[in-house]
This record gives structure tokens, C-alpha cells and sequence, in this order.
């Protein structure tokens, strides 16, 4: 399925039947899950929203983040510290931004497309990219939150602690190769 960034998309395959898979190459640049995200804020039903999930379990998000590390960039040469980019070897730390809302909810902030975040509300913080599993294991971690808000202040989906346990017992759709 292709998705634009307005929601619409291309019917060509049916994302509600079982034997629809996606490849990780079609989730790459999360069109599709804003797209999802989109036909799901339009019409807030049980398929858009078991579709929505499907597609979140399998996908990368965008995660306001400070990134702390002590690794070292490493040469071919052996050489520590080199200005160009080379593997690290070290520990990388990774500390989400939460917010607390209105609602009296502290909030973990994702997103489906780089450009759905907006510089005004990272408030300084990274946008690291990984698996919504590695999403939830930072949740997981956190203290007094347990809820993630897709696309805040764009289209503010939220994801309590039921629809989190949903989407983990969603069978993957994802094609791997």
C-alpha cells in the first residue's frame, strides 16, 4: 500500500485481510503509518484503528530523545577520535522526552515521519529513529508513564495502555527477506 502524507492511498491491496504483507522498504519512510494515522483521525473506527496497530508494530518511529554516549569513533587504522565517521564502540544512552498533558498523563512523544516533528516542541532533544518495540521497552523503563502519543501536536493519537497491549498480540505483517 502507498500512502501520501494527506492520508489517501492506494487500494491496489486490501490492508485488512490476513495475507497482506508489508516489506520493510515500503515502512521505511513511515508515509504509510501517516497515512494511517490520517484515515484513522477521519473516521475513528475498529478497522482503521487494528490497521493503524498492524502497521505501528512493524514500523520505525521518531523519537525526541537526548543521546548521550562514551563510545569512540573508530578508523580502519585503529585510530580513536578521527573527525570522520566511523563505527563506534561504546554505550549509547538514550533518554526520551516525556511531557506531562492536561489530563494529568505523562506522555512518551512519537513520531511517523521525521517531518511530522516540529523543531518548536523538541525543545533541544535528537530525533532518534528505531522499532516501535524499542519504543515500548523505553516506556517500559520509565517511571509514571505509561502512554505514547503518535504525531503530538499535529494529530495527537494516543496510545493508552490498552491499545499498547493490543498492538503486541497483532500478528506482524511484515515480509522479511
Amino acid at each position: 500500500m502507498k500512502a501520501n502524507v494527506n492520508g489517501s492511498a492506494d487500494r491496489s491491496k486490501n490492508t485488512a485481510g490476513k495475507g497482506f504483507v508489508v516489506t520493510p522498504e515500503m515502512l521505511k519512510n513511515g508515509d504509510v503509518l501517516c497515512g494511517l494515522v490520517v484515515r484513522f483521525i477521519k473516521n475513528r473506527n475498529k478497522e482503521n484503528m487494528f490497521s493503524l496497530l498492524s502497521c505501528l508494530r512493524d514500523s520505525n518511529l521518531f523519537v525526541p530523545a537526548a543521546v548521550t554516549t562514551d563510545a569512540e569513533n573508530v578508523d580502519p587504522n585503529g585510530n580513536t577520535d578521527n573527525s570522520v565517521m566511523f563505527p563506534a564502540k561504546g554505550t549509547i544512552t538514550v533518554t526520551p522526552q516525556y511531557y506531562k498533558a492536561k489530563d494529568g498523563f505523562i506522555y512518551m512523544p512519537v513520531y511517523s515521519r521525521m517531518e511530522n516533528a516540529r523543531q518548536e516542541n523538541l525543545k533541544g532533544a535528537s530525533l532518534v529513529n528505531m522499532p516501535y518495540e524499542n519504543c515500548l521497552e523505553l516506556l517500559d523503563a520509565a517511571e509514571n508513564c505509561t502512554r505514547l502519543v503518535l504525531d503530538p501536536h499535529l494529530y495527537n493519537v494516543v496510545l493508552d495502555e490498552d491499545l499498547i497491549r493490543i498492538s503486541k498480540k497483532l500478528p506482524s505483517r511484515l515480509k522479511r527477506e
